[in-house]
């Protein structure tokens, strides 16, 4: 943030800050570990956390999480404000960067993956909403029995509080929100104590348009104007996150859990029938130390992510046998699925200038109102409440394709999925030679194709602040990625002296390789144009003027071209998922239903790599769903080792 409160506030932050979260356990850190447990969970970010706190329920299981990363228990981690300030937050990432995208003018960008424990739900956006029945049904038709939506709502609901918003918030904004999908599960999930009044505005006028307000978003309705709740502590005004959620609270009482920070996973160790026995470590403190194994007697469980997961395995021998001998890997498993499949949320980012301005306060006054901003920080500090509360947004709309297209680009949206042709010429290289890739993905067209036409399942989001709309986001990617070893990985590790899990691996989106994703964006934003253009509401409250992409781009290629020249279409959502999508092995699966991945034994996936469609929805609230339920198969499995 570059507002910045008075010295003297800072130093009640600090003190609060202090007070509230010095109850968490001081963590291992570099020190001793023993020698075996019954698991291994490889990462200590959001779906680790959840595994590690379920299976440790049971006194009798020893339970260690290897993180690589550091607790941080900066303000950047906490104040929900904050969470608008993303990327640019006092947290480590992994220093990972896209290969080029050629169909964005070669772009590169960051590939942002949380280096701290609680992983990405320490540094998100904060939305807590989740996807439509139709996402999650998508999943079990795709061979995995009970992963549809009634198998994943129990898991929903015991990983979350819901906090309401107050009774006069619901009633001035009409907020909808939908009890029937929580319990009293760790995480917290609420509304901020403050809205800005123009998101009346801004509600109304997509209603005017004919995009109706969910009555159900936690329980397989979301579709319309959503209002999400945030991950966060009505009570202490802070970010709930997996680390404050699963494992503060039962950190210093349960000696069969240990959590370890600041150490490399080098690869799991595999036997000679592909059973996992353990995992190769290196402590990162003091330039790095000495390496060592940890065995695991009942099961190795990843958690890395969608990235560094399918790295693992890869480096533990497990993946496609060109990548593994180009890398410099022996190979154990020729599985091609390992880093296929790769999908996020790409999005592109229009502008209008609001000509008749915004009302007061609004999501900037913070920023250009210093008396507002000393009031609202002393707020935050002393009560815990007020606009410091308010993170990224708590509104989005979700629309089917038929919402936002023109009978005209509906047509060249469902010509473009349908191609066959595009279908073969859009797909990485690792399908060309992989029949079990190829069709897993065909089996996936034709849910996409079929969601397309539905009205109940989303292909865009609209995420909208009081500030106003502009991004649209594919919800419903076509186009197919890959995260694989750097080419020589291995010697490169040699001539450096680091581990080999250091090396970057390659991170390919191949976003908008398939033309129907270009087609549905700008379907999206020749709505959104027309929307600004047409809405009574917008026109008399904030006399909206086009900036980006201009009013002089008309034309589908001068729309891209504006966007893309630009910079503002983009690969990714920070979403990243798929990478060894839950699938059989005859559709290019990784992992089965009970989630082993496929021709290994006792080694499991649990984050959000196993996604084989990624949802309409912002993840994490997936993840947790997931976890929790991945610890109930994995409990139900020990009963019998």
């Amino acid at each position: 943030m570059s507002h910045k409160p008075s010295h003297g506030l800072c130093a009640l932050l600090v003190s609060w800050l202090l007070f509230d979260f010095t109850s968490a356990a001081i963590l291992p850190g570099d020190g001793p570990v023993q020698k075996s447990y019954n698991y291994i969970v490889i990462g200590g970010g959001t779906s680790g956390l959840v595994v590690a706190n379920r299976l440790s329920e049971d006194p009798n299981k020893t339970v260690l999480v290897l993180e690589h990363g550091y607790v941080n228990d900066g303000p950047d981690t906490k104040i929900p404000h904050a969470a608008a300030k993303f990327p640019n937050l006092a947290i480590d990432f992994w220093n990972v960067t896209s290969e080029p995208i050629a169909n964005l003018k070669n772009l590169r960008v960051p590939v942002r993956m949380a280096d701290v424990v609680g992983g990405g739900s320490v540094v998100n956006g904060m939305f807590a909403d989740r996807g439509s029945r139709a996402d999650y049904d998508a999943w079990e038709e795709l061979g995995n029995k009970g992963w549809g939506f009634d198998g994943l709502l129990p898991y929903f609901r015991k990983s979350a509080t819901l906090t309401p918003p107050s009774p006069d918030h619901v009633r001035e904004y009409d907020i909808q929100t939908d009890p029937a999908g929580y319990t009293n599960g760790p995480l917290q999930v609420g509304f901020p104590s403050t809205m800005y009044p123009d998101l009346k505005n801004m509600t109304a006028a997509l209603n005017m348009h004919g995009i109706p307000t969910s009555h159900d978003p936690a329980t397989g309705g979301a579709i319309g104007i959503l209002w999400t709740p945030n991950t966060v502590n009505t009570r202490t005004g802070t970010r709930s996150h997996a680390r404050a959620a699963y494992y503060d609270p039962i950190a210093t009482s349960r000696p069969n859990l240990h959590l370890v920070t600041g150490h490399t996973v080098n690869k799991i160790l595999l036997d000679k029938n592909l059973t996992a026995t353990g995992v190769s470590v290196t402590p990162r403190s003091n330039g790095g130390g000495a390496t060592f194994d940890i065995r695991a007697d009942v099961e190795v469980i990843l958690a890395a992510g969608a990235i560094s997961t399918p790295r693992l395995l890869q480096l533990s021998g497990v993946g496609p046998r060109a990548v593994l001998e180009a890398a410099g890997v022996p190979l154990r498993l020729d599985l091609a699925a390992v880093g296929a499949n790769f999908q996020d949320h790409a999005q592109a980012q229009a502008t209008w200038n609001l000509t008749k301005g915004l009302s007061f306060p609004n999501p900037g006054s913070l920023a250009t109102n210093a008396t507002f901003n000393a009031s609202a920080w002393e707020e935050y500090v002393n009560y815990h409440t007020g606009p410091y509360t308010v993170a990224f947004s708590n509104t989005a709309a979700f629309l089917p394709l038929r919402n936002f297209t023109t009978s005209a680009s509906y047509a060249a949206v469902m010509d473009a999925a349908a191609d066959q042709q595009e279908e073969e010429s859009s797909l990485p290289p690792l399908y060309r030679t992989s029949p079990e890739l190829l069709a897993g993905y065909r089996a996936q067209r034709a849910i996409l194709l079929r969601h397309f036409g539905a009205p109940d399942a989303a292909a865009i989001e609209i995420p909208f602040t009081a500030a106003g709309f502009g991004s649209s986001v594919l919800t419903k990617p076509w186009s197919r990625g890959t995260v694989t070893l750097a080419p020589s990985a291995i010697t490169i590790a040699n001539n450096t002296t680091t581990s080999p899990a250091e090396v970057a691996p390659i991170v390919q989106y191949q976003a908008f390789a398939h033309a129907a994703d270009r087609a549905v964006l700008l379907a999206a934003v020749r709505w959104t144009r027309e929307f600004y253009r047409t809405s009574p509401i917008l026109a008399e409250e904030y006399g909206p003027v086009e900036l980006m992409p201009g009013a002089e781009a008309q034309t589908d290629d001068e729309i891209w071209d504006a966007l893309v020249s630009a910079s503002v279409v983009r690969p990714t959502n920070s979403h990243p998922s798929g990478t060894c999508a839950m699938m059989p092995a005859s559709l290019g699966g990784c992992v089965g239903a009970d989630l082993r991945v496929h021709g290994t034994r006792r080694l499991a996936v649990v984050d959000a790599s196993v996604m084989p469609l990624i949802p309409g929805t912002h993840l994490q609230t997936t993840v947790y769903a997931v976890a929790e339920k991945a610890a109930d198969i994995i409990k139900a499995r020990s009963r019998h080792h």
